[in-house]
């Protein structure tokens, strides 16, 4: 883990590439720019130069301080297996506390509106479906870490302890931080969330994300990979209901905003959820069932209110009904949309675990030495907020079945 309490200079970042490409070594430092890139755990540059050497533009990625949520030897496992696999940026070099990467040509972070929009969201799935089949070279002890975690004494204990130390945080943050600490005295809340992710548990863990954001996602031009997810640093094996589920949390906050704080909740992108759930969960698995001319055609019936109406959402599955019957029968599609009905609970409840998974990383991350200069505490509570309101609509959904 990275216990570093200094940032490394532009200095030694054009010191660190020169040594590594020679063809760098006689490039004036006043013809390199330095760019800051967004990023909530490492410190990440863009480093380029109008010289003709190669590469001419890289990626420097300074590891940050996330203890107790990446483990940073891990993540170079990943970053390297799948560099090498071609699913993602190359690797360039790698040392103790920085790595290279290669910079995606015409990449660009996707706004909440596209995040949301239901071509984008279809694309994604199948995008994510190829990412769970990868096989990484990392701990899989048949349990979710980060649910485990999530829910662990151990967690509970030290972001209590974390809360604590009162004399960390500003009026707001500690009226903030009052909210959060009633719900973590609360037993019987902790108690209904155990329970309840061990509802109907069938599902197969997978090599996960985990952290499906709109930085961590690249739209580009490329044909073959108009999809690109970077930055690996909380993958693990994990439920698929989980990464879709974060991925629909993710969708509903921007990180682009240009003012204080610099995130935002969009509206309309969270109080959709539920339908979402259910039209992501369908894409997931029509990714996994079916063939690329009936993917083709289903595309063909996507609409700007697929995602978003309940009677467009439906006016949608009859007509995927209509493709898949030519080749399935009705057994197998009745139990085709079974399992997406079961993939839509789990990913409503996971939701809720992924949202606290970001409240105690925001906690324990707040006022902490090499912190990334980033509002912690507010955002944690965004994400607080954000649980409630669902844990709400799960517990009226329980009363109604």
């Amino acid at each position: 883990m990275n216990s570093r309490s200094t940032h490394l200079t532009e200095y030694a970042i054009k010191h660190i590439i020169a040594e590594q490409f020679t063809s760098w070594q006689t490039i004036n430092p006043s013809e390199i720019q330095i760019t800051r890139l967004a990023g909530l755990t490492n410190i990440t540059y863009k480093v380029e130069t109008q010289v003709e050497v190669m590469p001419r533009t890289i990626v420097f990625r300074e590891f940050g301080n996330a203890e107790g949520f990446v483990d940073s030897k891990q993540e170079r496992i990943i970053f390297k297996t799948i560099s090498d696999l071609e699913l993602g940026p190359r690797q360039l070099q790698c040392g103790d506390i920085w790595r290279m990467e290669e910079f995606v040509t015409n990449g660009v972070h996707p706004t909440n509106e596209k995040m949301g929009s239901p071509l984008f969201q279809f694309k994604s799935m199948g995008v994510l479906q190829k990412f769970h089949q990868m096989e990484i070279p990392i701990p899989n002890d048949g349990t979710s870490l980060i649910l485990n975690k999530t829910l662990s004494k151990n967690m509970k204990h030290n972001v209590l302890r974390k809360i604590e130390k009162r004399d960390l945080y500003t009026d707001v943050e500690l009226k903030q931080l009052e909210n959060i600490e009633q719900f973590l005295n609360n037993n019987e809340e902790f108690k209904y969330l155990e329970e309840m992710i061990q509802k109907e548990n069938n599902e197969e863990l997978k090599f996960c994300h985990n952290d499906l954001n709109q930085l961590n996602i690249f739209s580009t031009t490329k044909k073959d990979k108009e999809i690109v997810f970077i930055d690996y640093e909380y993958c693990s094996y994990n439920y698929p209901s989980y990464d879709i589920a974060n991925f629909l949390n993710e969708s509903a906050i921007n990180y682009q905003y240009e003012e204080e704080p610099f995130y935002q909740l969009v509206d309309e992108n969270f109080d959709t959820a539920p339908i979402q759930a259910h039209y992501l969960a369908l894409c997931y698995l029509l990714h996994q069932v079916c063939q690329d001319n009936e993917i083709n055609s289903i595309v063909g019936l996507i609409t700007q209110k697929t995602n978003k109406n309940k009677d467009e959402l439906n006016t949608f599955i009859s007509l995927i009904k209509q493709i898949l019957i030519q080749r399935m029968n009705e057994q197998q599609i009745n139990e085709l949309f079974q399992s997406v009905s079961y993939l839509k609970r789990r990913i409503r409840r996971l939701q809720m675990i992924s949202n606290l998974n970001w409240v105690w990383w925001s906690v324990l991350l707040a006022h902490e030495k090499n912190s990334l200069n980033f509002e912690y505490i507010d955002y944690g509570f965004l994400r607080f907020k954000m649980f409630e309101r669902l844990l709400e609509l799960e517990k009226e959904r329980q009363t109604i079945e």
